[in-house]
Formats: structure tokens, C-alpha cells, sequence
């Protein structure tokens, strides 16, 4: 199988942690909003044991280990991430990893939630499948993954065009993204290999612009984008299940 490990541009250690906490208010939102909406989607419980897969700078892992009872291991094909997100965030259980899912042998049926936010976007369709079929034998029956992703069918492709002009953000376009999902395909993917989609929320179509106006109002104006956004959002931020069943082993 042809396989991407990593992005054609350097991309710093430190990128997603500036950009939520630095970065112009747009890129603020936008990082603050899916992370925040992801929070929501994972549905986490006390003793839960979650997999972070592309953690990049740790926030979001470092998000989840703040209840102590919950086992994070977060991981990234990012050397420099990893070596960013150790300094950071030391917590006792919250361990980081650097390398592929393929590469890494974890147990089958370890994980109660698996978060994946904007990755599968960086490796080719083919490495796609694999990872959903990776994810399916690491949840535990009834586990949940969420996941992200930009939509090809939104005004994304508009949006990569005009931060790779203007050179916003490091090179997305061919540099970076290698291939883009719709709505119907990712759902189809999951579904493949047995997943079953629970939530959908598009996100990020509006929000973040309005944010540079008013952080509060984009707030709501995001609820209202995921009460009635169901097609076009620019993120898909999908959560998916994997049935419960007695030949399984138990949550």
C-alpha cells in the first residue's frame, strides 16, 4: 500500500498550540470551536481509556487528561510535535507517542474513544481505509470515534485556495492535504467496516468570520450552523459507533 508519513512542508512543533492560543481570531474560532465541539461528541466517562491519533501540539489530549481518572495516549508522525507536547503537557496520564497507527501494535479492543481530528485529509484514500479498519479493532464494542475533516462539498476548497495565495497558513494543497471526503463518502468508508455514524455536526462555515466581530455571536451563530448546516459545513466532525455485540468483549 502506498503510504504518506508525513507532510511535504516542515510544520512546527507548536503550530496548533499558536494558533488556538496566538493566532489571528478566526484561527482562534476555528481551532477553538472544533476542539470544543469534539469535547462534546467524544461523550467521555470516568475510566475511559481514549487514543489521540494526529495529536499535533497536545491540546486536545491535554483536554481530555484534565479528568484524571481517563488513560490518554496521544500520538503524531510529527517528531517536533511530540517533542512540543512532552515539555508542555506532563501529566500522569497522559503519555505521547511519536509514529503511524500501522506502526504502532496496540491491543484490539483498548480504547473506549478514538479522537481523529483533521488527519485523514493527509494521507491517500487507500491509507484512509486501512485507518478506519485500524480504529475498528481498537474499540472496544460500543466505542466511539470522532472524527474531522474538510468537506469537499463546501466552501472549503475556496478557503484552502485563498490561505495557500496568501500564504495564511503553511501550504495546504498537495503540500499537505492529499485527499478530500464528502459528507456521503466518509460516511460510506465507516461503514465498510461496520461503523455506524451517530452525529454529524458541520462546522466553521460562518462563525469563525464573525468571530473577528464578536466571539459571542459567532458562538451562537455555530449552534445554529449545526442545528441547520447538514450538507455544506467547511469541517465535518462526525462521530461514529461501533455496535455492541455478546461475542465481543465487554466495555
Amino acid at each position: 500500500m502506498k503510504r504518506k508519513t508525513g507532510d511535504t512542508v516542515a510544520i512546527p512543533g507548536d503550530y496548533q498550540y499558536h494558533a488556538y492560543y496566538c493566532g489571528k481570531t478566526p484561527q482562534r474560532f476555528w481551532h477553538y470551536n472544533r476542539l470544543a465541539e469534539a469535547l462534546k461528541s467524544l461523550d467521555l466517562h470516568d475510566g475511559d481509556t481514549v487514543l489521540d491519533i494526529g495529536c499535533g501540539s497536545g491540546l486536545m489530549a491535554s483536554f481530555i487528561a484534565q479528568n484524571p481518572t481517563i488513560q490518554v495516549l496521544a500520538v503524531d508522525a510529527n517528531y517536533h510535535a511530540i517533542h512540543f507536547a512532552e515539555k508542555m503537557f506532563q501529566m500522569p496520564n497522559l503519555k505521547f507517542r511519536y509514529g503511524m497507527i500501522d506502526e504502532l501494535e496496540l491491543p484490539e479492543e483498548s480504547f473506549h474513544r478514538i479522537n481523529y481530528l483533521e488527519v485523514i485529509e493527509h494521507i491517500f484514500e487507500r491509507q484512509g481505509d486501512y485507518v478506519f479498519e485500524s480504529f475498528y479493532k481498537l474499540l472496544k464494542p460500543g466505542g466511539k470515534l470522532v472524527i474531522s475533516t474538510p468537506n469537499k462539498k463546501s466552501l472549503w476548497p475556496l478557503i484552502e485556495w485563498v490561505l495557500d495565495t496568501f500564504k495564511m497558513t503553511p501550504v495546504l494543497s498537495h503540500e499537505q492535504h492529499e485527499f478530500l471526503y464528502t459528507d456521503h463518502l466518509l460516511c460510506q468508508k465507516a461503514a465498510q467496516v461496520g461503523f455506524s455514524c451517530i452525529n454529524k455536526k458541520h462546522l466553521n462555515t460562518i462563525a469563525p468570520w464573525l468571530a473577528l466581530f464578536n466571539w459571542q455571536v459567532a458562538l451562537k451563530v455555530n449552534e445554529w450552523e449545526i442545528a441547520h448546516i447538514k450538507k455544506c459545513g467547511s469541517i465535518l466532525l462526525y462521530t461514529f459507533q461501533k455496535p455492541l455485540n455478546i461475542l465481543s468483549k465487554t466495555i
